[in-house]
């Protein structure tokens, strides 16, 4: 009886010094600048996004166990890991869920959590550009205000349905067309562009559309053309 309970109490101390284990849950990744953001509250964010969690503990009995949970109801995501630091890449829209947990004896001790929030997609693509060398337009890319795009690629064709030119990266400033045919400028006059995209909120975007390749066009004072 007395070997029971002096166990018993050998079992609440290492409860009690492992509940005094921190954690800090943090959240690294590379936005669409190029700069490193690193979270440890809610924030909203632009996918795709690959994010570094973190869990920086400290005390933590060598029994204890860390657990990562990541949820999205809407989009039907709830995975577990059990490493101390994981990676992730984000690409659906909603609230995904992080919650850390300490774990020892079936007991959560310690857990912190947070939510990454990404809103509905957005994308359009202009209806004319000017590849004249004036460091403006003169690339035939989607719009700067794009939002949550997890599929892209484009494609641009002549007048005769001839493909002239085809594209995935919207998001580098020289990934568009730049005018040119097998390495020559192609006339000034009308092309077509074709679009087939896919947003991290499921919505799927077919756009075709004209585009009207303008290599004389200036913006005179008054910002007239």
């Amino acid at each position: 009886m007395k070997i029971r309970k002096i166990l018993t109490l050998f079992a609440l101390w290492l409860l009690a010094s492992t509940a005094n284990a921190t954690i800090e849950l943090k959240v690294t990744y590379i936005d669409k600048d190029g700069h490193e953001v690193v979270e440890d509250e809610n924030f909203t964010a632009e996918v795709p996004l690959h994010i570094r969690l973190t869990s920086n503990p400290s005390g933590l009995d060598p029994e204890a166990t860390v657990e990562w949970h990541i949820k999205n109801t809407q989009a039907g995501i709830n995975i577990t890991r059990y490493e101390q630091d994981t990676e992730f890449d984000l690409t659906v829209a909603g609230k995904t869920e992080i919650l850390l947990q300490v774990m020892f004896e079936n007991e959560v001790v310690e857990s912190a959590s947070l939510t990454i929030t990404v809103a509905e997609s957005h994308l359009e693509m202009p209806n004319a550009f000017s590849p004249n060398g004036d460091g403006i337009n003169d690339y035939f890319q989607a719009k700067s205000n794009y939002k949550n795009i997890v599929e892209f690629h484009a494609y641009i064709f002549n007048r005769h349905g001839q493909k002239l030119y085809d594209w995935t990266d919207y998001t580098n400033e020289k990934a568009g067309w730049n005018g040119t045919y097998n390495g020559s400028p192609v006339k000034d006059g009308v092309y077509y562009v074709y679009v087939k995209a896919r947003g991290a909120d499921g919505i799927e975007y077919n756009i075709r559309r004209d585009v009207n390749l303008l290599r004389n066009f200036n913006v005179l004072e008054g910002g007239n053309p």
